[in-house]
């Protein structure tokens, strides 16, 4: 097998701009690609930690009513931090949902928020081996 790595991982939003927003002004991510190039018509936006293009969230538009039921339906997505403590409590100034406050854990700290969807998120500071 020659599979390494995960490249994207997509979230299901109802407004891109607005997620964007979210995603850059919240979590510091940066936009990676916006374009419409993959399918006349969709809007190819992803974002990323910044200076890590190698993990890309998709951004995806919901355009079918049937699709609306996976807005907020992913599974826990875990993010590495280098300051868990301080990250969520900014995160918890700028108003984004703690779901779990830092925590020591046998792997280090970890916090659990929610984004503008309800999705969740595990931030990890891993503890020194």
């Amino acid at each position: 097998m020659t599979i390494n790595r995960v490249s994207h991982i997509t979230v299901y939003v109802t407004d891109q701009d607005e997620a964007l927003a979210w995603y850059q002004e919240k979590l510091g991510f940066e936009a990676c690609m916006d374009n419409d190039v993959v399918v006349s018509g969709m809007r190819w936006l992803t974002v990323c930690p910044a200076g890590n293009a190698a993990t890309q969230f998709i951004l995806m538009l919901v355009r079918e009513e049937s699709d609306k039921s996976r807005v907020g339906k992913n599974l826990m997505t875990v993010l590495s931090s280098t300051d868990c403590i301080g990250d969520m409590a900014r995160l918890a100034r700028e108003g984004v949902e703690i779901v779990g406050p830092p925590e020591e854990v046998p792997w280090g700290l970890s916090g659990v928020i929610r984004d503008l969807y309800g999705n969740p998120y595990n931030l990890v500071e891993p503890g020194k081996t």
